[in-house]
């Protein structure tokens, strides 16, 4: 009994101390608690972050193999650039903008997705010219966008339009000297095409660039001042291109005549690639252009610019947008050029699309008459060409085909 009367009271002893180092040591006892907790949570929620980073490492992983996950049967995506043809809307049309107002719009397509801008320019000693295009070289020289100046040729100039190729070149390497991350090269608009004007003894504009000595000029050109001449399946003298100017060309912006008609656009681009080794963007007309208008054509159904998107994406080197920057098919295709399920999509419009082509050509379509004639010959003779092309033996001879397709 006194055992256990000692012991209790030794234990409430004890509490009694304890109890008022407690209290004397209340703030520093909770801090120490506290300490405790925070040291806890710390763990806990470098836990989770790392838990969160991982996965989201993991889904960006999966985003990333997914842009270059294709169902349908081209293949994998292909990050070619796209560019801007001289835009119909104001908003965008960078040469007639100026300070704030133009790199807004430079900021502004860069995020629709465009790479390049071209425009025309006439005159490199017309001083409002020379100014204009060196503030929007200046102000594109601060960004990712490349500018590539449009040359007219005679069937579209006028009489303040400069032919002097030797001013020309040199203006342009100048140019590339003091703008060498904005300023891309030049082109020459319908470079093989035919004059429509009356008021030129020279029926086609490849006979003018021989009369001018275009050809001698370029050997001046920097090998940073790129030249890629607006050329047309249909055009004339394409072989002239060919032999008097490969050497002196970095592209070729390529256009058809008869865009309406897709079916054998692929065959074109295939074609024009071996022909000229070079790389090829294609351009898309979202739009009518002039010699359509004239026949009274509606402007090309979305599908059958989803067909042209799909088979210019897969089958050129880059594609150029003409002037409708604003067209809802062209701004869908920037936002999802990267997604599997958007090219499946569009490689169906394409399916479509030349299924109908098809059914036309039997005159079974309800879709209108092609006015266009020289279309149906035109695919005949890719059809004839293509066909013989893929037949010849590897290293075989191949001057019949060629020479069908570029005289």
């Amino acid at each position: 009994m006194k055992v256990t009367l000692i012991i209790f009271f030794g234990i409430g002893i004890s509490c009694f101390f304890l109890t008022e180092i407690f209290l004397s040591h209340e703030d520093l006892f909770y801090a120490y608690l506290v300490s405790l907790n925070v040291i806890n949570n710390y763990f806990k929620v470098t836990e989770v972050q790392e838990t969160l980073q991982h996965a989201n490492a993991a889904h960006d992983t999966n985003i990333d193999n997914d842009k270059n996950i294709v169902t349908s049967r081209e293949g994998l995506a292909r990050n070619i650039p796209v560019g801007l043809w001289t835009p119909i809307n104001g908003s965008y049309v960078l040469q007639h903008l100026t300070g704030v107002e133009q790199k807004k719009a430079i900021d502004i397509l860069l995020k629709m997705g465009y790479q390049e801008y071209y425009y025309v320019m006439n005159n490199f000693e017309d001083s409002t010219e020379v100014k204009t295009t060196g503030q929007l070289l200046d102000n594109a020289n601060k960004t990712n966008l490349k500018i590539i100046i449009i040359l007219l040729p005679p069937s579209e100039g006028n009489i303040n339009t400069s032919y002097n190729w030797k001013g020309w070149i040199k203006y342009f390497n100048s140019l590339e000297k003091k703008y060498p991350k904005s300023f891309e090269g030049f082109t020459i608009d319908d470079f093989n095409w035919i004059s429509t004007k009356s008021n030129t003894k020279f029926k086609n504009n490849m006979d003018f660039m021989e009369d001018t000595k275009l050809s001698e000029e370029l050997k001046h050109k920097s090998e940073n001042v790129k030249f890629y001449p607006t050329v047309y399946f249909e055009g004339t003298k394409t072989g002239l291109v060919v032999k008097k100017y490969i050497d002196f060309i970095d592209g070729l912006v390529v256009a058809s005549g008869c865009y309406y008609n897709v079916s054998t656009l692929d065959k074109q681009l295939q074609i024009f690639s071996e022909i000229f080794n070079k790389p090829i963007r294609y351009v898309v007309y979202p739009t009518t252009t002039y010699n359509y208008s004239k026949l009274h054509y509606d402007p090309p159904t979305d599908r059958l610019i989803k067909a042209t998107l799909s088979i210019a994406s897969n089958s050129s080197d880059g594609l150029v947008i003409w002037r409708d920057a604003n067209n809802p098919v062209i701004q869908e295709h920037l936002e999802n050029r990267h997604d599997s399920q958007y090219l499946s999509n569009i490689s169906n419009s394409k399916e479509l699309q030349i299924d109908e082509e098809g059914f036309h050509t039997k005159g079974k379509s309800t879709v209108k008459i092609d006015t266009h004639n020289t279309c149906g010959t035109w695919t005949k003779k890719y059809d004839d060409a293509y066909d013989k092309w893929i037949r010849l033996p590897e290293g075989a001879h191949k001057n019949d085909w060629e020479r069908k397709i570029l005289n």
